[in-house]
């Protein structure tokens, strides 16, 4: 799924989330939310109506994202191109299978 760039500044591109078998849990969330407090841009993921603010652990928790959840990254700032697949690599980390 690729990353589109509008007006200039902000990415968006939708993930499907692995880590499994619990999916977005503390380690991820956390890991999610350090890198994203460094850098230049603001970091919003979306699951359905619900957005949280990328650096808060338990933002990204309060999405309920178990494996298989699609997940929507936006990035506006600086360092936004940079930043989307390091983010991206920490939500599909490991293997989801459907089956």
């Amino acid at each position: 799924m690729g990353a589109t760039a509008v007006g200039g500044t902000i990415i968006r591109r939708t993930v499907i989330v692995a880590n499994p078998p619990d999916g977005l849990h503390m380690r991820p969330a956390t890991a999610f939310a350090k890198l994203a407090r460094g850098l230049r841009c603001a970091v919003t993921v979306r699951n359905g109506e619900k957005a949280a603010d990328g650096r808060s652990p338990t933002d990204l928790l309060m999405l309920f994202a178990p494996p298989g959840t699609e997940l929507v990254l936006e990035l506006d700032g600086e360092d936004a191109d940079i930043a989307l697949d390091p983010l991206v690599a920490i939500l599909t980390a490991g293997e989801y299978d459907p089956a």
